[in-house]
């Protein structure tokens, strides 16, 4: 739906896009608007990982347009900043939290431009957004799993971006982390930044994000935060229940097989 009242930075329109002959996202359409928080959720397989490639142009649709910025995703993607899934490193390279949180400069000059006094500006800037400044010099590799999320989400700020798209950012973290970090992308949000966030956790669509789309090859997504049994009937093959303070809360209905319930 349009919105008239704020700027469209992501098109999406009629998007067809896989690998070979193999689509993964078939006929999929939807706007993102300056300020939204978008949440994702959707089974493993169905094409939320594929579509945030589409949006870096990384991966060309086969048929369809998209627009980062107003323009094509290789030339609209320098207002994206990202964060990936999961990020591998070898602990022991001497890397400090700076010197991760610099790299998201790198796409911002000329090759081998040293960095500049501006450049250091940003990248402090962006560590005490995430309030990692006090261990810009700390290795990496000593930081937990939630801190390391941090500086990776840091690097992505130092781009200055207009769009921060994550993909799973608390996989692998513990419950407690989690909410830290969902806590500072609505921060971030209500500081103007647009977030696109592909996730699982189905219950930090209800607490955190403005808005919720539900993606299996096709997206189901209205512009608005409420979860409907449609929604996941549709995205999900199977029954889902969302916690609510340690007691299930069924929101899809069981499948029916002869008059019979099947559990989940």
């Amino acid at each position: 739906m349009s919105d008239p009242g704020r700027r469209e930075v992501i098109s999406a329109r009629n998007v067809w896009a896989g690998y070979g002959n193999d689509p993964v996202l078939e006929d999929v359409s939807f706007s993102a608007y300056e300020g939204d928080f978008i949440g994702l959720i959707g089974p493993n397989g169905g094409g939320k990982t594929t579509l945030l490639r589409v949006l870096l142009g990384l991966l060309p649709p086969q048929r369809g347009e998209v627009l980062v910025a107003g323009k094509p995703p290789e030339e609209g993607r320098q207002a994206i900043g990202y964060v990936p899934q999961a990020i591998e490193f070898d602990r022991d390279v001497p890397i400090s939290v700076r010197d991760v949180a610099r790299m998201g400069r790198l796409g911002k000059r000329r090759l081998l431009q040293p960095y500049t006094a501006a450049d250091d500006a940003i990248v402090a800037e962006a560590l005490r957004q995430v309030e990692l400044y006090d261990m810009r010099d700390r290795p990496i590799g000593d930081l937990s799993i939630g801190q390391r999320q941090r500086a990776y989400i840091a690097r992505a700020l130092a781009t200055r971006p207009e769009i921060l798209l994550l993909d799973e950012p608390t996989s692998s973290v513990d419950p407690q982390a989690s909410v830290g970090v969902y806590d500072l992308l609505r921060q971030l949000n209500d500081d103007g930044v647009t977030v696109l966030l592909v996730t699982h956790d189905i219950g930090v669509i209800s607490s955190h994000v403005k808005t919720v789309g539900c993606l299996n090859r096709q997206l189901h997504y209205h512009g608005t935060r409420d979860l409907s049994a449609d929604m996941l009937e549709q995205a999900y093959p199977c029954p889902v229940e969302l916690l609510a303070h340690g007691v299930p809360h069924r929101v899809f209905p069981t499948h029916q097989d002869n008059g019979q319930e099947e559990e989940g």
